[in-house]
Parts: C-alpha cells; sequence; structure tokens
C-alpha cells in the first residue's frame, strides 16, 4: 500500500474559508446554501472550533498558523494545473471527487453534500485502480443494445426509458478541469446505471451555452465505467498534460 493512501484529514467548507482556502471548482455545498448572516455565523462557530483544537490566529485575526503537513496539503490543491472531478449520486448520498494533480502527488478531495471536505494522497501510478473502485456501484446492470439519441438535458436529469434502465441505481458525471483555462469548453462524460442497464454519453459542453442538443447515449459495461474515464479524461496526465485537441477527438 502506497504509504500517501491513507486518510489525511477533513475540513468543512468554513474552515476551508478561513484558511483562505477557496478553490475556483471545488464546491462549498454548506456555505452556498447560507445568506450573509447565517454565513457569518457559522464562520464564527468555526474560527471557535479551530482554537479549541488547537489553532493559532495570528496576525490581529487576520491570518492562522497551520501544520506543516496542512500546509502542503492546501499549496498542493492550490497549485494543481488540473483537477479531474466525478460526481457521484446513488439513493442514499452524494459526493463530489476532486483528484488534484501536483508533479509528484494526487491529493484525493470527497466533498459530500453538508460540505465535509476528505483529503488523502495517492500516487499517480494508484489512479486508475482508485477511479475504478470508487466508481463501482452494486446493484448496476451492464447495459445492452444499439445507441440511442436523447435530448442532452434529459439524460442528465436521468430521464431515461425505463426498459433501458430500469430503476435508477446510481448516476455519474466527469470531466476535467485545467487551471490555465484551456477554453470554456468541457469534454463531460455522464452515466446512468440501473437495474436493467447502464449508459452513458460524452460531448464537449460550454457553460456559456444552452445545451438542448441531441447525444449519443451508448451501453456501458459497469466494471469498465472507472477505466473509461480514466483513458478518455486523462490519458498520459500521471506524466504531464493531454493536449486540448486530444480531448476534442476523444469526444
Amino acid at each position: 500500500m502506497s504509504r500517501w493512501s491513507e486518510s489525511l484529514i477533513q475540513f468543512t467548507d468554513e474552515e476551508l474559508l478561513l484558511f483562505g482556502a477557496e478553490h475556483p471548482i471545488v464546491d462549498a455545498p454548506y456555505l452556498s446554501r447560507l445568506d450573509a448572516t447565517h454565513r457569518k455565523v457559522a464562520l464564527e462557530v468555526a474560527l471557535r472550533s479551530l482554537c479549541a483544537h488547537g489553532a493559532v490566529v495570528v496576525n490581529d485575526g487576520a491570518g492562522m498558523e497551520l501544520p506543516q503537513s496542512v500546509v502542503t496539503m492546501l499549496q498542493v490543491r492550490s497549485c494543481a494545473k488540473s483537477t479531474l472531478v466525478i460526481n457521484k449520486s446513488d439513493a442514499e448520498s452524494s459526493v463530489l471527487r476532486y483528484h488534484h494533480f501536483d508533479t509528484d502527488h494526487v491529493l484525493v478531495e470527497d466533498v459530500t453534500d453538508v460540505g465535509a471536505h476528505q483529503f488523502h494522497f495517492i500516487d499517480h501510478a494508484d489512479v486508475a485502480t482508485e477511479i475504478e473502485a470508487f466508481c463501482m456501484v452494486d446493484g448496476a446492470a451492464d447495459g445492452e443494445g444499439e445507441p440511442v439519441k436523447l435530448a442532452a438535458d434529459r439524460f442528465d436529469s436521468g430521464e431515461l426509458s425505463p426498459e433501458l434502465w430500469g430503476d435508477g441505481v446510481a448516476q455519474m458525471n466527469a470531466t476535467v478541469w485545467r487551471a490555465d483555462g484551456g477554453g470554456p469548453a468541457l469534454l463531460v462524460l455522464g452515466f446512468l446505471l440501473g437495474s436493467a442497464g447502464s449508459w452513458s454519453s460524452s460531448r464537449v459542453v460550454n457553460p456559456l451555452e444552452s445545451d438542448d442538443r441531441l447525444v449519443e447515449v451508448r451501453p456501458v459495461t459497469v466494471k469498465e465505467i472507472g477505466r473509461h474515464i480514466f483513458d478518455a479524461l486523462l490519458g498520459s496526465e500521471v506524466e504531464g498534460p493531454v493536449p486540448d485537441e486530444w480531448h476534442l477527438m476523444r469526444a
């Protein structure tokens, strides 16, 4: 087992905000639901909690002293050149998993609906296996049959014909964000996993445009979803950035 694979630490939305650790792509689901007044209270409570657990406030409250391990983790997170994002939802829970790619390691960040962020490091060599394990879902059946055309927004909302996927078991989306921008368009992979079949879509999305077009939805084998995400979105990411034009070809 990799020496980085153990769980590192967990923080909340508001604790990360106090650290000045906002990230342009990482969600803050708890804080985003609060108005300004309740947000201020949440930050005050978080500060009291951190101080009670040994955090040291410096510069008249303008900063905090943190353990070196936490500083290193936040530096990897903020300096990552690319981040793979996988959103996985089922009947019981929803989690956003971010893979922040650093030169030496990959920082994995799980964000839950209640705004808890759990971090751990893995080695580049373990990324494919880790993604495959995360994407495995019990109770989902492999898809079968010919590809079908479906409106993109219908697929995103899980409106797939019952005969194609039966009862919904889980839904996943995956994309890669790049710190250098790389243009507004993103290659997004979508997966609907059901008791009668599982299906996938692949499309380039521009957040500035409405997406009312048809997409081709293909049957997918459940155990191959993680590998499909790794191959389509990362390729040689563990060795260096994948050119944007390669992503467009894969789409």
